[in-house]
C-alpha cells in the first residue's frame, strides 16, 4: 500500500479513521497539524476512507510523529510500522520523538525509541478556586522568545496557529479550540503556581470543557487539575528516536499544546 502525503480534501477521511478507533474528531487540530507539518496516509484498498494515517511536524532539529492511527480492519499488516518508518525517513537527522499509548509503545521501542519521560491529559470542566489568574499576552514576539528558551527550537508557525495566548513575567499559555474542548498549552512558566495562574486565565474564558496535559514531572500540577474537576486519561510516555536528548529546558515545559505537538 502506498503512502502518500494527504491534502486538505482528505482531513475529514482523517477524522473519520481517528472517530472509528474511539478517538475524538478534533477537525482543527487535523487542520493545523497538516499546515505547520505533514499528513501522511495509505488509502483503504476497498475505497472506504484511508487505511492508515500519521502526522509529521518539524522544528529546526526536532522533528514529532504524533496521530499514528490504522483503520482495525487493516491491522497486523505492518501498516504502523511502515509509516512511522516513513516518517522517521523523512526526518533526516533531526532528534525524532513521539508520545504513545500502551498499546503503541511495543513497536515503537522495536524501532529504537527510548522512553523519556511523558505527559498524561486531564478533560473536563475547571472548577475555579478562585486563585490569582492571568490576562490576554500582548507581546507576541516575547512569547516566541520564552517558547525558545523551553524547547531549544523556534516554533513560531505553530504558535501563530493557536489560539488567544496569555502571559506573566517569564511564561504563557494557550487556549485553543481543537472540536470538543480548549485546550490550554503549551504551558511555559517559572514555577508550579506560574502555570496554575495561566492555566487558570485561560480556563476563565473557555466556553466548555478544557484539555490539559501535563508533563509527569510535575505531580503536583496534575493532582491540581484533578481537584478542579478535571478527569486524567491515560498516561502517554514520551520516547526519543536512540534515546537522544531534546533541546531546551523542561523545567519550564509545565504542559504541551497537545501530544500531538508538543
Amino acid at each position: 500500500m502506498e503512502i502518500r502525503i494527504l491534502g486538505v480534501a482528505d482531513l475529514p477521511a482523517c477524522s473519520d479513521l481517528a472517530e472509528s478507533r474511539s478517538w475524538p474528531r478534533e477537525p482543527p487540530k487535523w487542520a493545523l497539524l497538516h499546515d505547520v507539518g505533514w499528513l501522511f496516509g495509505v488509502d483503504a484498498p476497498d475505497g472506504d476512507g484511508l487505511a492508515a494515517a500519521a502526522a509529521f511536524v518539524t522544528f529546526d532539529a526536532v522533528a514529532s510523529i504524533s496521530m499514528v492511527l490504522v483503520a482495525a480492519r487493516y491491522e497486523r499488516r505492518g501498516l504502523g510500522r511502515a509509516i512511522t518508518a516513513h516518517a522517521i525517513a523523512a526526518a533526516g537527522d533531526r532528534v525524532v520523538w513521539l508520545h504513545t499509548s500502551r498499546f503503541g509503545r511495543r513497536l515503537y521501542e522495536s524501532m529504537g525509541f527510548i522512553a523519556d519521560g511523558g505527559s498524561q491529559g486531564h478533560v473536563g470542566r475547571f472548577a475555579d478556586d478562585g486563585g490569582p489568574a492571568t490576562r490576554p499576552a500582548t507581546d507576541f514576539e516575547e512569547i516566541v522568545r520564552l517558547d525558545r528558551l523551553a524547547q531549544g527550537v523556534d516554533r513560531r508557525p505553530l504558535l501563530e496557529r493557536l489560539g488567544t495566548p496569555h502571559a506573566v513575567d517569564g511564561g504563557f499559555a494557550f487556549g485553543t479550540d481543537i472540536g470538543h474542548a480548549t485546550a490550554i498549552g503549551p504551558v511555559v512558566a517559572e514555577s508550579e503556581e506560574q502555570a496554575k495562574a495561566l492555566i487558570r486565565g485561560v480556563a476563565r474564558a473557555a466556553p466548555g470543557e478544557v484539555r490539559v496535559d501535563p508533563d509527569l514531572r510535575f505531580p503536583g500540577l496534575a493532582e491540581w487539575l484533578r481537584e478542579r474537576g478535571l478527569v486524567p486519561t491515560a498516561p502517554a510516555p514520551r520516547l526519543v528516536l536512540g534515546g537522544r536528548r531534546l533541546p531546551g529546558d523542561p523545567g519550564r515545559r509545565f504542559a504541551a499544546f497537545t501530544r500531538a505537538a508538543g
